[in-house]
């Protein structure tokens, strides 16, 4: 697509990788948040993030793809210049 978001089984997702990378996270950081969202007691969450892996030198690690839903209740707590210049970015992306 446009390089910031993919389109995966006919959805526009982007990975936590991705969104690690973009705003200057940790990776397990970000799982972290999601895997806080994940446990709120409210089944819409659950379909705005989907668990994957990525593969590195031949072993698996988690990942997950979301939604522009997840992406923003994900990055809404985000903060600083850098975080809106991404976020900005993202709502483009995902608009095309």
């Amino acid at each position: 697509m446009n390089g910031i978001v993919e389109v995966v089984n006919d959805q526009v997702v982007v990975s936590s990788r991705q969104i690690a990378d973009n705003f200057g996270k940790e990776h397990k950081d970000v799982l972290y948040a999601i895997r806080e969202i994940l446990t709120a007691e409210n089944s819409a969450v659950k379909s705005m993030f989907i668990e994957t892996a990525y593969e590195v030198r031949g072993k698996q690690y988690p990942q997950y793809e979301m939604t522009r839903d997840g992406f923003s209740l994900l990055v809404m707590g985000f903060t600083g210049s850098k975080a809106l210049e991404w976020k900005l970015k993202y709502i483009t992306a995902f608009n095309e």
